[in-house]
């Protein structure tokens, strides 16, 4: 017999321990393998019957039992042969039935022989008397990626089986920063069924793991000839599956689970109605979605799911699904495998398409209601496991021209986000809407959506635009119901955006929302999440004792309201003020207490929380937010496991995985790993401690009120000092830039302006000029430059840029770019601010609008 390939047999060799063991029992005469296709049985079997006879010398006989009308009669004569000498064979019999079994064990014991086979029937069904059972299970999979262990996600087996059968087409493939997610989350979703995997390396060798991760994901695109609308179902995949699931190039053994599964009579109405509306589902889904979506009357749908998972064409996990009343621990799969016979490989029409939109963005809206109201384990437990069906909801309704239900849906979803800290992207998806008339009543909610993502996404001036907008729009809806909570939720979305740049008006727009959601949305969990932004603003720009008074107003409320979420999120803040002012023990209690209280909703909700406060974007600058989320994702990755501050998850959830994709885009490579190593090297509760002495208030002179916080410590060190003036400590100018001056003592609302304000309130600070660099920045501020262009021509990071461009506006005391650049204009002396730097690549004027 051919010795199985290495990679077959990987994460098996307990089991081929214990198997061998066994069998080298005089007491067991033979081993039955039960387990569903592709699980691996037959690789298992032949593996220990190589280790079988290595340890006992035998003989190795492999018995197709589909090639004999009665095989257990056959399987008696084979024993029965005379002339052998030495330890008795093992036969290996490959889907041997159970009626085939019967006489079987005496004649085996009789013999000396030993007897190994494999059969998809549970063992309760086969009845094999004397013969030793074992159920084959799937191989370990991924619960979560990070950069920070590429080795340790490499050892996992399914991972190992994944890796090496891509590398038999693809030698060069390695496991990589840029590809960990698809490949760790692709071995999650098929759930370690050594079939499925190799089929998957097969299609992700050849078309690329990401393609293959987007087939899964119901986002790969066929083609021409490819479904409709495949966005969302399995179509496009099972068509993918076809082309690839013939045998692969030269295998060790053909390929197990491979051909479809399916065998026998054709499924009855019900049952292909069931198995047309599954592939709908991405992912998944639980049993309560697939009966309602499919229609079946209760009474008729146990016993057609029953049909279905005995014929091996729908799968059967302990993995969560959601329900419109909470979520259950089972879900419903497809097999990964090539379309059975029978059933078409996506069902027909846009009605079932429609059902699946509707039922995933009422459980949307149900689960945001139990998050809000207190129940918020259940709420996020549904998100969490059907987020990609409500995601594929929300393509439908688009698709559909429902603007309304699919903004409602994404409106429900912001409850999730918030909590997880998951990127904010699906708003986006919103623009491919049809333009909305200016009397539209979803108008102004869908700018508030795309202005929400806009200030997450780090682009503030757009956020601004669209906020601007909806003012215009309300101005026409005022006494339309939903209009006043509509515009406090535009000022505390305006807040937020003029934070990091106009912190006096962004802390007038945060109070005047939190008093409107006071008088219109109650003591409630949105009212409180606006009184924590407002408390986190107030200490970024110097007002701790405010800042305490919000935090522990939130906190109160919530504790009333048994609010975990919004308690844990203003334990955090306490913390990160208690720090502030030095006090690291009452720092450290806060945090212990935060984390305790969220440890209950899961690792996401810690994640959530503490990412609400470290990335808050009242944070200038977009890098320096990332390079915070990125150092709290290193931390939680250390926390997390046995013995750690988090929680091992229970099942896949790859929560810091995808955020760590996410943040790539925002950083350099090597700023990334940089920030992401120092993380993982800091406490949880020393990275809030370093947030504190980064962030740590103003000086008095700088908070825009220009008084001083009463409740700061005596010795407490503001967050940053001064420049020094010229020719006391400043670093030497750099060769070719012009001498540093004097800032002008124009003011920067042009030629008419008031008199001179007090320093840091609308003045140059005396003694306290612009660097050559600053006013390199500021010229080519003029010159409508992006700050990405800047940095291009000035070849500086962008982060570097946003430091100019922040320092020069405390010293002008401007509030905008269009202010900077009207004190440029209005000096006397504009040599001074030349531009004139080497530049290796031109950089085009910004295109219109």
């Amino acid at each position: 017999m051919t010795d199985p390939h290495d990679r077959e047999i990987v994460g098996r060799d307990r089991e081929v321990s214990e198997l061998l063991a066994l069998l080298t029992d005089t007491r067991t005469p033979g081993v039955v393998l039960s387990g569903g296709p592709g699980i691996g049985k037959a690789r298992l079997a032949r593996a220990v019957a190589s280790a079988y006879a290595a340890a006992r010398g035998a003989e190795t006989i492999a018995f197709d039992p589909t090639a004999h009308e009665n095989p257990g009669a056959e399987l008696c004569r084979l024993l029965e042969r005379p002339g052998r000498a030495g330890a008795g064979p093992l036969l290996v019999a490959e889907g041997l039935a159970p009626a085939h079994l019967q006489g079987l064990p005496a004649a085996v014991a009789r013999d000396g022989a030993r007897l190994i086979t494999t059969t998809r029937e549970p063992l309760a069904a086969v009845g094999a008397e004397g013969f030793a059972g074992r159920v084959v299970g799937p191989l370990p999979v991924p619960l979560d990626c990070s950069a920070l262990d590429l080795d340790g996600l490499c050892r996992i087996p399914s991972v190992r089986l994944y890796v090496a059968s891509v590398r038999v087409l693809n030698p060069a493939f390695r496991v990589r920063h840029h590809n960990q997610e698809a490949v760790a989350r692709t071995c999650a979703e098929l759930r370690g069924v050594p079939g499925a995997l190799v089929l998957a390396a097969r299609i992700a060798a050849l078309e690329g793991p990401e393609v293959l991760w987007a087939a899964l994901e119901g986002r790969f695109d066929p083609g021409p000839g490819g479904p409709a609308g495949a966005g969302g179902d399995s179509g496009s995949l099972a068509r993918l599956l076809d082309a690839y699931g013939g045998p692969a190039p030269a295998p060790a053994h053909p390929v197990e689970g491979s051909a479809p599964a399916g065998t026998g009579p054709r499924p009855g109405d019900t049952e292909r109605r069931l198995l047309a509306c599954s592939r709908l589902f991405s992912g998944g889904a639980g049993p309560e979605a697939l009966r309602r979506i499919a229609g079946v009357p209760l009474n008729a749908f146990p016993r057609a799911l029953e049909n279905l998972l005995g014929r091996h064409l729908l799968a059967v996990s302990a993995l969560p699904s959601g329900r419109l009343d909470g979520f259950t621990r089972t879900r419903l799969h497809l097999p990964f495998q090539p379309s059975a016979a029978g059933p078409d490989p996506a069902p027909r029409g846009d009605d079932l398409r429609l059902a699946h939109a509707r039922y995933y963005a009422e459980l949307a809206r149900s689960a945001a209601r139990r998050i809000a109201e207190g129940d918020q384990q259940t709420g996020i437990a549904a998100f969490r496991s059907e987020e990609r069906n409500i995601r594929c909801a929300l393509d439908t309704l688009i698709d559909a021209g429902s603007a309304d239900e699919a903004i409602a849906l994404v409106d429900h979803a912001r409850a999730y986000w918030c909590v997880s800290g998951t990127p904010f992207t699906w708003a986006e998806r919103l623009t491919a809407l049809p333009a909305a008339p200016a009397a539209a009543p979803w108008r102004i909610r869908l700018d508030l959506l795309l202005a929400e993502a806009a200030i997450r996404a780090g682009e503030p001036e757009a956020a601004l635009a669209l906020l601007a907008q909806t003012d215009a729009d309300r101005a026409g809806a005022d006494g339309t119901p939903g209009a006043a909570l509509l515009a406090a939720r535009s000022l505390h979305l305006r807040g937020i955006a003029e934070a990091p740049y106009r912190p006096r008006e962004a802390l007038t727009a945060l109070h005047a929302a939190v008093a409107a959601h006071r008088s219109y949305a109650g003591d409630g969990q949105a009212t409180h999440r606006v009184v924590l932004d407002a408390s986190l603003a107030e200490f970024l720009h110097g007002g701790l004792t405010k800042a305490t008074a919000l935090a522990v107003e939130a906190l109160s409320g919530a504790t009333r309201r048994r609010d975990a979420l919004v308690s844990g999120t203003a334990l955090l803040q306490l913390g990160v003020f208690a720090a502030a002012r030095g006090r690291a023990a009452e720092a450290d209690g806060c945090f212990d207490r935060a984390v305790a209280g969220l440890r209950t909703l899961g690792t996401p909700a810690v994640l959530g929380a503490l990412l609400s406060v470290l990335g808050t974007p009242l944070l200038p600058g977009t890098a320096a937010r990332a390079a915070e989320v990125v150092r709290c994702l290193g931390g939680c990755h250390t926390a997390r496991g046995p013995g750690g501050l988090l929680d091992e998850p229970a099942h896949p959830d790859f929560t810091m995985g995808r955020l760590e994709g996410h943040m790539r885009r925002y950083l350099s490579e090597r700023a990334f790993l940089a920030a992401l190593s120092e993380g993982a090297g800091t406490p949880l509760p020393d990275l809030v401690k370093q947030f504190a002495s980064r962030h740590g208030p103003l000086r008095p002179d700088m908070r825009p009120d220009g008084a001083p916080d009463p409740g700061a410590a005596p010795d407490a060190t503001p967050r940053r000092s001064a420049p020094a003036a010229p020719g006391r400590g400043r670093a030497p100018r750099e060769a070719g830039a012009p001498e540093p001056r004097p800032a002008a003592p124009r003011p920067c609302a042009g030629p008419a302006a008031d008199p001179p304000p007090a320093p840091g309130r609308g003045a140059p600070l005396p003694g306290d000029p612009l660097t050559p660099r600053q006013s390199q920045v500021s010229a080519l501020i003029t010159l409508g430059l992006s700050n990405k262009q800047i940095a291009r021509r000035l070849q500086i990071s962008e982060w570097t840029v946003v430091n100019h461009i922040r320092e020069t506006m405390r010293k002008l005391g401007c509030s905008s770019r269009v202010e900077i650049a009207n004190w440029v204009h209005h000096t006397a002396d504009a040599s001074a601010f030349s531009p004139s730097v080497p530049a290796p690549t031109p950089v085009p004027a910004p295109a219109p609008g």
